[in-house]
């Protein structure tokens, strides 16, 4: 036996129970056996292992000693016959990331599921998938970018191939009743699938996709060499939102309401959104999964992995993303200024802007991106939002220029493909193609904790980019509406019938106030405070008013004299003032 395989059997479809069976010819006498603590693509220690239920080995003459070494690893004392693993992982993790089973759909993450042995990653890997055997079931059928064995038909179950461990889990595998749709992009095939039964618009969610990786493709110059085919894997629950890349596949969970209406020919925002998700996890096709930081040239899973170019590959994914929307011809200038508005004010409105770097943010993702608390607003810059006005400051500057960011990173893909991206990366390339005082400004936008220079940004677009204060939490931009309610710079929910402040911005009125997260706000002037009147109650007041505010704070009635003094957070406000010039940024290249 010259590969790993593992048959994969969903046993208690109530109880989330998948049953994994990993055989193997040892090749020394001990091996030790671990799942990875993370999944690449998503920069937080998930501890996979903890779903593992029970686990036992045995061969020929029957148990092997098999000793945990640590929350992922177990020892394994093998003798010179196959080796038989059994195990059984609870699954029930509504996400990208992990695995999931319910009489509806099962998501399998190859990663939380297949132990990898040492010394042996490098050979192929083989999986079974079972077919459950509840009538539940009885139409199912599979979806995943593994490769077929020849003697299992297309959306079968049975065998499915991967050159190795790397390659396995990096794979997720969708089962269930699901549509299909194919498209053909340079030739390669293109699958779309959706599971349940979500009354849409198939035929329009397909031709618009196929819109969007066509563009996606113009700014690469062609699909990567070793792509035979890509999966685009939706997951459609009740409510949701999210995606991960992989080689040839993502894996996306979406609400059926962000799906499109049947006989309703506009985009809504949550369609629009799931379409720039798409697009998102379809630039990582290039970008990360292929070209990516040198030190990922091979992904040590057991344990945090830390890079300083996060802001390179899902800020950059970020500004492409929406990008391909416009350019593309699925959504208008106006769509798209509105998104950029949303992105620009996400960043823009959080004290962090001015706290933390964009290298600082990349290499902290694990404790702190993915590790939100209440006072991230004020610490934490999204390596996301914020790395994607630096795209928009960067292809800004370069336009000017007579270049474009697409230069740049065709440039960053064709130079850094096999050996990997070194920290310095966007500098060398900028310098290489003449654009030596950019390469130094963009090293001070990383570095600095500082805003970016978007307002000059957006003139060389044909953008004129103004700010103004945050009027309420929901507030993203535009223009400013007469009912607007004064934001006293802090986050509220509900909490034992009492509106409790869950985020204070520092410099805002509540801060400045001596009001605390975990407060619970009370009256207003004497007038009893709701999540329903409070908002109302602010308005009745002027900018600039004093009011007195009562609270609990723990077990304690205090009072405190609130400003209502205008929001100190900026929103963004973008109108067209070049029309030429926002035409050769936003039309199809």
């Amino acid at each position: 036996m010259n590969s790993i395989y593992y048959h994969v059997d969903i046993t208690d479809v109530t109880a989330h129970l998948i049953s994994v069976t990993l055989r193997f010819v040892p090749t020394q006498a001990i091996h030790e056996l671990s799942l990875p603590a993370w999944i690449p693509g998503s920069y937080m220690i998930r501890d996979f292992a903890r779903n593992i239920i029970s686990i036992e080995a045995t061969d020929n003459l029957g148990n092997l000693a098999l000793t945990q070494l640590d929350k992922q690893t177990w020892q394994l004392h093998c003798n010179t016959d196959e080796v038989s693993v059994s195990y059984h992982v609870y699954a029930y993790d509504l996400s990208v990331r992990a695995a999931y089973v319910d009489d509806e759909v099962a998501v399998l993450n190859p990663a939380c599921l297949c132990l990898g042995i040492s010394q042996l990653h490098d050979l192929p890997h083989q999986i079974k998938i079972v077919k459950p055997t509840s009538a539940l079931a009885q139409h199912w059928r599979v979806a995943t970018g593994l490769r077929r064995n020849k003697n299992t038909d297309f959306l079968d179950f049975g065998y499915y191939n991967a050159n190795n461990y790397a390659a396995l889990i990096d794979s997720p595998i969708l089962l269930g009743q699901f549509e299909l749709r194919e498209f053909t992009i340079n030739d390669i095939p293109h699958y779309l699938v959706v599971t349940g039964d979500n009354l849409t618009d198939l035929t329009r969610f397909t031709d618009d996709l196929t819109k969007i990786c066509q563009q996606q493709v113009k700014v690469f110059g062609a699909l990567p060499d070793d792509l035979t085919s890509y999966w685009f894997l939706l997951w459609v629950t009740e409510e949701g939102y999210g995606g991960l890349e992989h080689l040839n596949s993502t894996l996306l969970l979406c609400s059926r309401f962000d799906l499109p209406a049947p006989n309703i020919s506009t985009i809504d925002d949550n369609y629009q959104n799931l379409l720039a998700l798409c697009s998102h996890e379809y630039f990582h096709t290039w970008w990360v999964k292929r070209l990516k930081p040198t030190n990922f040239s091979r992904y040590q899973l057991a344990s945090e992995q830390y890079t300083t170019q996060l802001w390179l590959y899902e800020g950059f994914t970020s500004y492409f993303d929406d990008l391909a929307l416009v350019q593309s011809g699925i959504i208008s200038q106006t769509a798209y200024i509105k998104t950029l508005e949303k992105t620009i004010s996400r960043v823009t409105r959080n004290p962090s802007d001015k706290v933390q770097s964009l290298v600082d943010s990349s290499f902290s993702a694990w404790t702190k991106f993915y590790k939100q608390d209440e006072n991230a607003v004020n610490a934490v810059v999204s390596y996301y939002a914020k790395g994607a006005l630096l795209a928009f400051c960067l292809d800004a500057a370069l336009r000017e220029q007579g270049s474009s960011l697409q230069q740049i990173v065709q440039k960053l893909w064709q130079e850094y493909l096999t050996s990997g991206t070194p920290d310095n990366a966007l500098s060398v390339i900028l310098t290489q193609l003449g654009f030596a005082e950019l390469a130094q400004l963009s090293q001070r936008w990383l570095i600095d904790s500082a805003a970016l220079p978007l307002t000059d940004a957006a003139v060389k677009l044909g953008l004129n980019l103004i700010f103004r204060p945050m009027q309420h939490a929901d507030d993203m931009g535009g223009e400013l509406n007469e009912q607007s309610q004064i934001f006293i710079g802090a986050l509220t929910k509900v909490n034992n019938g009492l509106l409790q402040l869950t985020h204070v911005y520092h410099a805002g009125a509540a801060y400045s106030a001596g009001l605390m997260v975990g407060d619970q706000l009370l009256a207003l002037e004497q007038r009893k405070i709701t999540a329903n009147n409070f908002s109302q109650l602010l308005q009745r007041y002027a900018t600039n008013s004093s009011v007195t505010v009562h609270f609990y704070r723990k077990d304690r009635l205090l009072h405190c004299t609130l400003t209502l003094a205008a929001s100190v957070q900026q929103v963004a406000m973008l109108s067209i003032t070049e029309q030429g010039l926002c035409d050769s940024w936003l039309n199809a290249n």
